[in-house]
């Protein structure tokens, strides 16, 4: 009975009228899922009208994916950069065609191999190395995803990409399987780390499983799962709880608060003079309630520069209330025109 009255009210959602919904919501995505299938049940279960993810995760692997909601979408791209953290599992002496556990096996051995090689491998994995990106990747080539040339059977030859790890810690080792964490840079593709390895190892390898721990600022404690998501009442009620407000995405520049005239004055394009110590550059505005509804730059000689508007009226859009503390305490560098 209670798996039918689920299974209505997602008919019911899936047949809602869409809404503006402005927020980003950290999702703790689930194995057997693509982001974009993750995404699209996301989508549907806050109502929204518009959403996209950061940084996509492949089926297998689990953990953080941020989905921006609205006009948070328009910041996403701050997030593409960011540093990420994983845990990863890894099982030695068998080689698939994916380099993960859902690929078919194509080279076998026994493992030979000790924790103190693999820990004495440690230190050619760490800071600026280069990866050849898997065949079972989304890069593209002559406009065709690799993966698809993959499926096919066909092989082509990849340049090799630099990419950073910043941390790489052998957490546990049983002889034919061992887990790691590892801190890196956007680009890195750490079954491809785990077969790089165990290669120097003089072993072959494939990942087992995969979590993303972190990704720029955030991490696996706010993580919100799909089932937490499911189990609320209605769309709303998923809105007050578990999504965040944008100015999460960009907490940690600059900000200026200022007045609904002002912001008035933003939305329409129109520069304002500002009377406070700055930092030139580009800065987060933002209303008298603590919400993000603009980004714009200062240009050094006491002018603000409006350059892309993201606040909505009111009555506009569905947005997490209040403002969560970690945002909102965080301290305005000025008021716009304070002396």
């Amino acid at each position: 009975m209670k798996n039918r009255v689920k299974n209505r009210r997602r008919k019911s959602e899936g047949r809602s009228e869409r809404r503006a919904v402005d927020g980003v919501l950290l999702l703790d995505k689930p194995a057997g899922l693509t982001s974009n299938a993750a995404l699209q049940r996301v989508k549907r279960l806050f109502g929204a009208e518009k959403a996209g993810h950061t940084g996509s995760l492949d089926p297998l692997a689990t953990g953080l994916l941020p989905i921006c909601f609205g006009q948070a979408t328009k910041l996403s791209a701050h997030l593409l950069d960011a540093d990420k953290r994983y845990r990863a599992s890894v099982r030695l002496g068998i080689k698939t065609n994916t380099g993960d556990a859902d690929g078919k096996p194509i080279a076998q051995s026994i493992p030979a191999a000790t924790r103190d090689v693999f820990e004495a491998l440690i230190p050619q994995f760490l800071g600026a190395i280069r990866q050849v990106p898997p065949m079972f990747s989304a890069i593209k080539r002559d406009g065709l995803k690799l993966y698809k040339l993959a499926r096919d059977g066909i092989e082509i030859e990849r340049e090799s990409r630099e990419v950073f790890i910043h941390e790489l810690q052998l957490t546990a080792f049983n002889g034919d399987t061992f887990e790691f964490e590892v801190r890196c840079s956007k680009g890195t593709y750490v079954r491809t780390l785990a077969e790089d390895w165990a290669a120097a190892a003089g072993e072959f390898a494939h990942l087992t499983t995969l979590r993303r721990l972190g990704l720029g600022r955030f991490d696996e404690r706010a993580m919100i799962d799909l089932q937490t998501l499911e189990d609320c009442a209605d769309a709303a009620t998923r809105c007050r709880q578990f999504l965040q407000p944008m100015l999460i995405l960009l907490e940690h520049w600059p900000r200026v608060a200022v007045t609904p005239i002002e912001a008035r004055q933003l939305r329409a394009g129109i520069p304002i003079a500002i009377y406070a110590s700055l930092p030139t550059g580009l800065l987060c505005v933002v209303d008298d309630a603590g919400w993000l509804i603009s980004l714009a730059e200062y240009d050094g000689e006491g002018l603000l520069l409006p350059r892309r508007w993201l606040g909505r009226e009111a009555a506009e859009a569905i947005a997490p209330t209040p403002p969560r503390q970690e945002c909102s305490a965080l301290p305005v560098v000025a008021k716009v025109g304070a002396s």
